[in-house]
C-alpha cells in the first residue's frame, strides 16, 4: 500500500468499489474535500474525518493503523510562535486613559488561561460605536501579550462592512499565520476549525477578534481546550455565545473624561475643559474628536469650542475631525437595524425624560405594537440603546441627537 494518505484513500476507495460521491454520501465528508485529499491539495485531515471514511470504505481493521498513521503524518508541523508580522497588533494609543478597572478584568482572563483540560477563557468586549472597544482590547493585548509565549494574533473581522470577512476565510488567514501553507489549509470550514483548534491546544496565544458582526461569524473561531486566551469586540452584545465572559463598555467617568481631553490638548481651561468632556457625553471618540479638531486649530479657545457644542442642533456637526466623525460611526450602526427598528430607533428620540418603557414605545410607534419589544431588543443588541432598570431603556445623549437627525430626514413633519 502507498505511504501517503491520499493514495491510501484513493486505492480504499477503488477497492471498495465507491465513487467519489457515493464515499461522500456514506461518510458525510463532501466529495470536493475528498478530492482534495486524493491528490494531496489538503493534506491536513482531522481525526474524526478520517474516522469517517475508514468506516464509510468498511476498512479491515488490519489496514486502519496504517491508514490513521498517514493521515497523522500528513499534518503540518507548526511551529510554537506566531510568526512575526502575521496578523500583527495595531500601535497602541499613546495618550491611553482610564479604563483601570476592565484593564483589570481582562488581565485576570489571562490568568485564568491554563493547559488542557481546562477550556481557554473567551471575553466579549461590547458596547455603543466610539466607546473605545477596539482600543482598549489592543491597549491590553500590548500588556499582557508577553505572558503568551505561543504569540498574539489581530484580526479585522469587519463587522459593519456590506461583506464581513466570513469564519472560513478568517480561519484560512490565522492557519496561515501559524506557518500553515496554503496547500496545507483544509478546503472545508469545519475542519479548518477542527485544525485551528488543535493548534490552540498545546499553545499559549492571545486572539484578538476585532469589530465582529455576529455570533455566525465567530463561533467557528471559539477556542476549545487549551491555555489560549480570545478577546472578540463587536458593537452586538452577541448574547447567543454561550460559556463566554462579557464586558460592556459605557461612557467613561467624568474624571477619566475629562484628563483624556487634558492630555490631548494639554492642561489649560479645567471648567471649560470638563464641559467639554460633558457635551461629548464622555465617549472616547467624540473626546478624541474635540482634541483633535483643538488641536488643529491652535487658535480657538476650549470655552469657544464647549460654546459650539451647546448647540444641540449643531453638535454632532461639529464632533468631525478629519476622517473622524461621531454621526457616521453612528450610521454604521443604523444601517444594520430592520425597518421597524430603524423607524422606533429615530422616533423613541421624541421621548420625554431620560429614560423609557414599552409602552412609551408603543405610544410613539403604534403600528405594530406586537413587535415593539422585539424591535427595543433589536437596539439594544446593537448598542443604540442602553437597558435600564426594571424594563426600562436609555439612549447616550449623542445618539438621541443622531436619532433626532434621523427622525428628521426620514419622517415627514406633519405626523411628528
Amino acid at each position: 500500500m502507498s505511504d501517503t494518505f491520499g493514495r491510501q484513500l484513493r486505492e480504499h476507495r477503488h477497492t471498495a468499489g465507491l465513487t467519489m460521491e457515493q464515499l461522500a454520501e456514506r461518510s458525510g465528508v463532501s466529495a470536493r474535500a475528498i478530492s482534495d485529499m486524493e491528490r494531496e491539495r489538503s493534506v491536513a485531515p482531522q481525526r474524526r474525518t478520517v474516522q469517517a471514511l475508514a468506516e464509510a470504505l468498511a476498512l479491515p481493521e488490519v489496514d486502519q493503523p496504517a491508514f490513521l498513521a498517514a493521515a497523522r503524518a500528513g499534518r503540518p508541523k507548526v511551529t510554537a510562535a506566531v510568526p512575526a508580522g502575521c496578523c500583527a497588533l495595531p500601535r497602541p494609543v499613546p495618550d491611553f486613559t482610564g479604563r483601570a478597572r476592565e484593564l483589570a478584568q481582562l488581565s485576570r482572563m489571562a490568568s485564568s488561561a491554563q493547559p488542557a483540560p481546562a477550556l481557554a477563557p473567551v471575553m466579549t468586549v461590547s458596547g455603543t460605536a466610539g466607546a473605545g472597544k477596539t482600543t482598549l482590547a489592543v491597549q491590553a493585548a500590548h500588556l499582557i501579550g508577553t505572558d503568551f509565549t505561543g504569540g498574539t494574533l489581530f484580526v479585522d473581522l469587519r463587522g459593519m462592512d456590506s461583506r464581513p470577512a466570513g469564519a472560513a476565510e478568517t480561519l484560512a488567514r490565522l492557519l496561515s499565520a501559524f506557518g500553515l501553507r496554503d496547500d496545507e489549509i483544509p478546503v472545508e470550514e469545519t475542519d479548518r476549525a477542527g485544525m485551528y483548534r488543535e493548534l490552540l491546544q498545546h499553545r499559549r496565544v492571545l486572539m484578538v477578534l476585532d469589530n465582529v458582526a455576529d455570533e455566525s461569524q465567530v463561533r467557528p473561531l471559539l477556542p476549545g481546550p487549551g491555555p489560549s486566551l480570545t478577546v472578540i469586540t463587536s458593537r452586538r452584545l452577541l448574547a447567543g455565545l454561550e460559556g463566554v465572559h462579557r464586558l460592556n463598555l459605557t461612557q467613561m467617568p467624568a474624571g477619566d473624561a475629562a484628563t483624556l481631553l487634558r492630555r490631548i490638548i494639554g492642561d489649560r481651561e479645567p471648567e471649560a475643559i470638563g464641559e467639554v468632556a460633558e457635551l461629548c457625553g464622555r465617549l472616547p471618540l467624540a473626546l478624541r474628536i474635540a482634541g483633535n479638531r483643538l488641536m488643529s486649530r491652535p487658535q480657538w479657545t476650549v470655552r469657544h469650542l464647549a460654546d459650539r457644542l451647546s448647540d444641540e442642533h449643531r453638535r454632532l456637526d461639529q464632533l468631525i475631525a478629519g476622517d473622524l466623525r461621531i454621526a457616521a460611526a453612528f450610521s454604521l450602526s443604523y444601517t444594520q437595524l430592520s425597518p421597524q427598528a430603524r423607524r422606533l430607533f429615530h422616533r423613541l428620540s421624541l421621548a420625554p425624560g431620560a429614560d423609557f418603557d414599552a409602552r412609551c414605545a408603543v405610544a410613539l410607534d403604534p403600528a405594530d405594537p406586537a413587535s415593539i419589544e422585539d424591535a427595543l431588543d433589536e437596539l439594544v443588541e446593537l448598542s443604540l440603546l442602553q437597558a435600564h432598570v426594571d424594563g426600562r431603556y436609555r439612549f447616550h445623549n449623542l445618539i438621541r441627537l443622531f436619532a433626532r437627525e434621523r427622525l428628521a430626514g426620514e419622517e415627514a413633519a406633519e405626523p411628528r
